[in-house]
């Protein structure tokens, strides 16, 4: 029987019965040609090892070696050495070590606690789960707060899916943002290259808490960028809009055709760069038949690019489509199959282009 090294009690799967100490497993081993066996000594089950007479092969010189191994350097057979003597440990000794383990352990249980409520009593009250995600939620728009003029109209618009830039398609101001239906679920990805600021949102109406269908108190400055992706339409509200700011001016879009690309059922992924495969230019995408994604890398001055990644799904009685999407020069596009039947996406050139300076 395995014994704590520590108090000495009984070792059980592992660990000390009495104080807890976990106990590697007592490795025994035999040498080649032995067999071993226990005896029950005292109490206690002592491994008795046997080897076996004779069976060695006779080898010139081995008898001598033989002999000489059994010799101690005083000249006498260690098997005729007297042997060690074994003491006991008193019983008390036993319960004073068990008695100190138990304490150790104790105390190293309670350290964490002790530590936890030393820290409450000498700083600010740890805030529960629910605040730190609306601090989380706060300080997420921090950097921009201020960059939007504290004055100006009231705006109101609707976006669905699509790419769209503060100051084009929508004026700089201060929004609540909320789903305008039922049935909406809608990533939000927002880049201030500006201010360098980038944050996502999830915004749904699918059977979710209603905290998660609104986000109020968001400032989207003058060339902010948002990328929208999902079903259904958000609900924009301004009363600080910079409506005098917004572009009156249109160009002709340089695209004049519809593209229309197809991944059989066998392919993964198709790439695409603009200025070879595609014109350059401004589109609705629409995914007429089979499920996949949409992807495409828009160039910034400040973050490099922003990705952009849209799940698109299509059959007879519904499609999905990506409003606006502005594919210049060297942009690299991705359509990625993800089922068992042709995934085909149609590049329509969009009505409106804005003219930039």
């Amino acid at each position: 029987m395995q014994k704590c090294s520590l108090c000495g009690g009984r070792v059980v799967n592992g660990r000390c019965e009495e104080c807890g100490l976990p106990i590697p497993p007592e490795h025994t081993y035999t040498l080649r040609g032995e067999s071993a066996h226990y005896h029950r000594v005292n109490g206690e089950d002592v491994l008795h090892r046997v080897r076996p007479q004779g069976g060695r092969p006779d080898v010139e010189g081995y008898a001598e070696e033989e002999r000489t191994a059994h010799v101690h350097e005083s000249g006498s057979d260690r098997h005729e050495a007297p042997r060690a003597v074994v003491r006991t440990v008193r019983r008390a000794g036993i319960r004073t070590a068990k008695r100190t383990a138990i304490i150790t352990a104790t105390l190293f249980l309670l350290l964490p606690a002790l530590y936890r409520l030393l820290q409450r009593s000498t700083s600010a009250p740890i805030p529960e789960p629910e605040e730190q995600a609306i601090e989380a939620y706060s300080n997420a728009y921090d950097d921009l707060r201020g960059t939007v003029p504290a004055t100006g109209a009231d705006w109101d618009g609707d976006l669905t899916a699509g790419l769209y830039t503060v100051g084009q398609d929508l004026p700089e101001g201060t929004y609540t943002i909320q789903c305008a239906e039922s049935n909406t679920s809608i990533d939000l990805h927002i880049v201030s290259d500006e201010h360098g600021v980038e944050i996502y949102e999830d915004l749904s109406t699918n059977g979710y808490d209603t905290s998660d269908s609104e986000r109020d108190d968001v400032p989207l400055p003058s060339g902010t960028v948002l990328f929208l992706s999902g079903n259904g339409t958000l609900y924009f509200h301004s009363s600080n809009a910079q409506v005098d700011a917004l572009p009156t001016e249109t160009a002709p879009n340089p695209v004049v055709g519809d593209a229309a690309y197809t991944l059989s059922d066998s392919d993964e992924s198709l790439y695409l760069l603009v200025g070879e495969d595609i014109e350059p230019g401004v589109y609705d995408v629409t995914c007429t038949a089979g499920t996949g994604y949409f992807s495409f890398v828009l160039p910034m001055e400040n973050t490099r690019t922003m990705y952009c990644s849209a799940w698109l799904y299509g059959d007879p009685d519904y499609v999905d489509t990506l409003r606006h999407i502005t594919l210049t020069e060297d942009t690299e596009v991705t359509l990625s199959n993800y089922s068992d039947m042709d995934f085909t996406v149609t590049l329509t050139p969009s009505e409106t282009v804005y003219v930039h300076e």
